[in-house]
């Protein structure tokens, strides 16, 4: 049972009705939220360095770079995101907390728990009427028990989202040969291996929103197999 989901953004804050999105998968999961802002290791490095400075956008004007500066930068960023957490909080109660951790802290998530990996510039698919397409979520199943644990995970989370499941099924998984899928899921079964070159295409002609990776299939602290936001679950 997944009982804390921790979402990882990258160096920049979501938009709120993105943040709101995150928060709906939460509570899909009856999960408690730690939203989490990587820090800047390019801007660290360089703020290390003597007489570094930043030029000011909107002043046009030079000021100090360094450690202290920055780490006042990175609160006030984490000020904001609780904010935007306690104003979605007043119509979907739940409970949060904000932190900050470094771009290479573990991906792999504790056996209580999973980790949502978000990419700025992700631009989610809508509904097109014209063409009938739909988003959907993405689980890839390999056989084990973990890969079970992951489609239960995504069909409580489609349930939540409105999202129709495409279930990609690795050669070693039993859904090769079954042929009672449960409701609502799609099959593909051509995915032969997680390298991007195969992923990608499969999950862009699917107009996935949402990819759901089960932690045994990542390989060492490698970074999520694709841009689409993804959900590592144990």
């Amino acid at each position: 049972m997944i009982r804390q989901l921790l979402i990882r953004f990258d160096t920049s804050l979501p938009e709120r009705q993105e943040l709101a999105r995150w928060v709906a998968l939460a509570r899909a999961l009856d999960a408690d939220l730690l939203a989490q802002l990587e820090e800047d290791e390019a801007l660290n490095t360089l703020a290390e360095l003597p007489f570094a400075t930043e030029i000011c956008r909107s002043s046009a004007t030079h000021r100090p770079l360094n450690s202290a500066s920055l780490d006042r930068r990175m609160q006030r960023r984490l000020n904001l995101l609780n904010q935007l957490l306690a104003e979605i909080a007043l119509q979907q109660p739940f409970n949060w907390q904000v932190d900050r951790v470094s771009p290479h802290a573990t991906r792999r998530p504790e056996a209580d728990s999973a980790l949502l990996c978000i990419r700025a510039g992700f631009k989610p698919y809508r509904d097109d009427l014209r063409r009938s397409s739909k988003p959907h979520l993405a689980v890839i199943h390999s056989g084990d028990s973990a890969s079970d644990h992951a489609l239960e995970d995504a069909r409580r989370i489609a349930a939540e989202l409105d999202l129709p499941i495409v279930l990609l099924a690795l050669p070693d998984s039993p859904w090769h040969r079954a042929h009672d899928l449960p409701p609502g899921v799609a099959l593909r079964t051509d995915l032969a291996t997680l390298e991007k070159a195969q992923l990608k295409p499969l999950l862009r002609a699917w107009h996935v929103n949402l990819l759901i990776l089960p932690a045994p299939l990542l390989r060492d602290e490698e970074a999520p197999l694709s841009e689409v936001p993804t959900l590592i679950t144990p």
